[in-house]
């Protein structure tokens, strides 16, 4: 998850340290090529998948345990988008 989405989803009330810790956190950070990294940018998952399905239960249970690991707010969208995506993921 992007910082700019962790920002809207409550990192702006963080402290430095806070932020600097997520920042290094090696369950956020995620090596992706160029392209993907740049079309993904700060959006949301609501607002961007994987472009390979086979990727996305991978994504979506990361992006959620994030959200929960610093508690992140999560908007009725992304929810559902996480839901669906959840929903076809292998027990």
């Amino acid at each position: 998850m992007a910082l700019g989405a962790a920002w809207r989803g409550g990192a702006y009330a963080w402290t430095a340290q806070r932020r600097l810790e997520y920042a290094n956190d090696l369950d956020v950070l995620l090596a992706v090529d160029k392209q993907t990294n740049h079309e993904k940018s700060s959006k949301t998952a609501d607002k961007w998948q994987p472009p390979l399905a086979a990727y996305r239960c991978e994504y979506a249970r990361r992006y959620t345990g994030i959200k929960a690991k610093y508690g992140l707010s999560v908007t009725p969208p992304e929810k559902r988008e996480l839901e669906r995506m959840l929903g076809t993921c292998p027990a």
